[in-house]
């Protein structure tokens, strides 16, 4: 079985992205032989899928999208994506690819992109190795790159992040410098202010993520490069696992000794905290009083969801040393259900 690993490079327009994960494929041979995987030991080759959306959305497309803010063909576009890399991963957790996984046809499989099925055509018969698939857009929302985090911890493979940061000045003078696919300045400007950056002691599920700052010279991106393979490597050796957990009938009246009164009595406090951060940071955003009192409402909502169906033993956490990471991800996981991400 294959190893994978979902590396979501994030950064505003200009920023490098497309740059950078370019150059981790193309040294990704000599790193290989230099950075111990600790994976098994027939895993020594790396198999490397770029997913670009600029190459896969069409510019005229896009560029409605931004400045038009079509959010119902953004969201579809955004979609079709995930749900082909999905495919992918999906097709490399069997054994082996066999032909008919990238046959083309509407009747065989969602993996509609010409690129994806020549990757897995390429692994055919192949039953070991590690696959890289590099997501590569501006993911300047945090809940933008959590989908791709539940699609890992969905199929259990590993899950990183790289942030490309740049100062947005010379981010604009980049982006005019561009044959093609030009971003408007505004726009740019407009995301840099309201991009949201990985934030690991927040969020449990960004742990392995890397800031990479372009702004410097040849030297200094060769350095980031081994930094950023080294953060791929210990997230290999880490794989994603499911933290929301049902339980069967017969198994129920047991879970219910694990969710204590002190448990859920910790949840709640846990809870209120989370409550709190994230009023605080809307509150900060937005001078609507409408849209916070809602958000408010929506977040108490979640909040007592949890704790009934903790009290239910329909979900359960195995100590109090491991639920407030747990919590976070689920919470978090609630509010982008409920549109607030």
């Amino acid at each position: 079985m294959f190893d994978i690993c979902v590396v979501v490079l994030c950064g505003i327009p200009g920023s490098g992205k497309s740059t950078f994960a370019k150059s981790m494929i193309t040294k990704q041979t000599p790193l290989e032989n230099s950075v111990d995987w600790g994976l098994r030991n027939d895993s020594t080759t790396t198999h490397w899928l770029l997913v670009s959306y600029d190459d896969i959305i069409p510019s005229d497309l896009e560029k409605d999208i931004i400045e038009k803010e079509i959010p119902n063909a953004w969201k579809e576009c955004r979609e079709n994506i995930q749900n082909a890399v999905e495919n992918i991963v999906r097709e490399l957790q069997k054994n082996t690819v066999a032909p008919e996984s990238y046959t083309t046809g509407k009747e065989t499989s969602d993996c509609h992109f010409e690129s994806f099925e020549l990757f897995l055509q390429s692994l055919t018969h192949r039953e070991d190795g590690t696959v890289v698939i590099l997501i590569d857009d501006n993911m300047y929302y945090s809940s933008m790159r959590h989908k791709y985090y539940q699609l890992a911890r969905k199929y259990g493979v590993a899950f990183c992040q790289v942030h490309i940061e740049c100062d947005p000045n010379l981010a604009l003078i980049r982006n005019r410098q561009r044959l093609s696919r030009q971003v408007p300045d505004d726009v740019i400007l407009k995301m840099a202010m309201r991009f949201e950056v990985p934030n690991p002691d927040q969020n449990s599920w960004e742990k392995h993520s890397i800031t990479v700052n372009t702004n410097s010279g040849p030297e200094a991106l060769e350095n980031s490069l081994i930094e950023t393979i080294e953060v791929v490597q210990r997230a290999l050796a880490d794989p994603t696992t499911p933290v929301l957990e049902e339980v069967d009938p017969a198994s129920r009246e047991e879970d219910r000794k694990i969710c204590s009164e002190n448990m859920i009595h910790q949840a709640d406090l846990i809870m209120r905290k989370l409550i709190a951060e994230n009023m605080k940071k809307a509150s900060g955003r937005t001078a609507d009083k409408t849209y916070v009192r809602t958000l408010s409402a929506s977040l108490s909502d979640i909040k007592s969801d949890i704790l009934q169906k903790l009290k239910r033993g329909v979900v359960y956490f195995n100590s109090l040393e491991n639920m407030t990471d747990k919590l976070r991800d689920i919470f978090f996981e609630k509010m982008v259900e409920a549109g607030y991400g």
